[in-house]
């Protein structure tokens, strides 16, 4: 567990006012992808059943944790069993 996890309440409980705030908080972005990276985010968010957003979403929420594992001099990966069958580098 991460200090931000320590540091975050185990449940929340949002009034409508908390929720009204939180969509107009939200920041738009136009962002400009090349097409093999455009294709990659349609077919997640195809096979999840997710939007774009929602993709860019999870992947930038991952990448957090990527990051803060790094900081923390960890890395991540994908296991199966007891074995890392990738590892997950940033530079």
């Amino acid at each position: 567990m991460t200090s931000k996890e320590k540091d975050m309440p185990q449940t929340t409980q949002v009034s409508a006012k908390q929720k009204r705030q939180a969509v107009t908080d939200k920041k738009r972005l136009n962002l400009e992808l090349a097409p093999a990276a455009y294709e990659l985010l349609q077919r997640l968010a195809d096979d999840s059943g997710k939007s774009l957003a929602d993709v860019l979403r999870t992947g930038l929420a991952l990448y957090g944790i990527a990051q803060d594992a790094k900081q923390e001099g960890r890395g991540i990966g994908v296991i199966e069993g007891d074995a890392v069958v990738k590892e997950i580098l940033l530079t």
